[in-house]
């Protein structure tokens, strides 16, 4: 791992809390009573997702302390989860569209109020690839940018929903916090590896698709 990124195990770590905390009012808390909107497949998608994350943060600290056998069988692990959480949040996306259709909301403004979903799980999906691309050219160093971009993809599922149960944000609100979030972040790691002669690649083309995201999402009028 480089040098400038020694610690990122540690910081991958702090965002753990932030799921619980995210999902812990609408889902951890019901255990094992939950009610009947949680299906099946909601259980599903929840448990990929903790354990995609669990991955994401073991996987710099099996490069930090050189278990890179782990690290490698990890990485096998994840070829093989990433394309059912991809199907699981697609299945989400499709049953909070027609809870939309349900509770009389149009059908353009239930499809606009699952763009920020779609949009980002189509994103998830190709840095994702890229990613992979990237680890078989060994080419290292994009491969862990990419995956940090991946993280940041990933952190308004837990973030978001820390806001709005626990400190009341609407939706809208909550979302918008995250994407501010994340362009200032990306921005911050552009500049500090920028200042360092290090690869900024992935970072400027993730930070380019999310300023678009955002501006189509400000145009549909910040729909959720």
């Amino acid at each position: 791992m480089e040098r400038a990124y020694r610690n990122l195990a540690y910081v991958l770590l702090a965002l753990l809390p932030i799921f619980v905390a995210g999902f812990w009012i609408p889902y951890l808390s019901e255990f094992p009573h939950f009610e009947a909107s949680i299906t099946w497949a909601v259980h599903v998608h929840a448990l990929l997702l903790f354990c995609f994350l669990a991955l994401l943060i073991i996987q710099p600290f099996a490069i930090r302390y050189k278990a890179f056998s782990l690290h490698r069988k990890l990485g096998n692990l994840s070829n093989i989860l990433m394309p059912f959480i991809l199907i699981f949040s697609v299945a989400m996306v499709w049953k909070e569209y027609h809870e939309h259709l349900a509770d009389g909301v149009s059908t353009a403004a239930a499809r606009n109020d699952e763009f920020l979903s779609t949009i980002q799980l189509l994103l998830q999906a190709v840095l994702y690839g890229l990613a992979i691309a990237t680890i078989r050219k060994r080419d290292v160093a994009a491969h862990m940018r990419y995956m940090i971009c991946i993280v940041l993809v990933v952190m308004p599922a837990g973030l978001a929903r820390t806001l709005g149960y626990w400190f009341d944000f609407r939706q809208s609100s909550s979302q918008t916090v995250c994407l501010a979030l994340t362009d200032i972040i990306l921005a911050a790691l552009i500049v500090y590896d920028n200042r360092g002669h290090r690869k900024v690649r992935p970072y400027v083309e993730t930070l380019c698709a999310f300023v678009f995201i955002e501006a189509v999402w400000i145009a549909l009028g910040r729909p959720i």
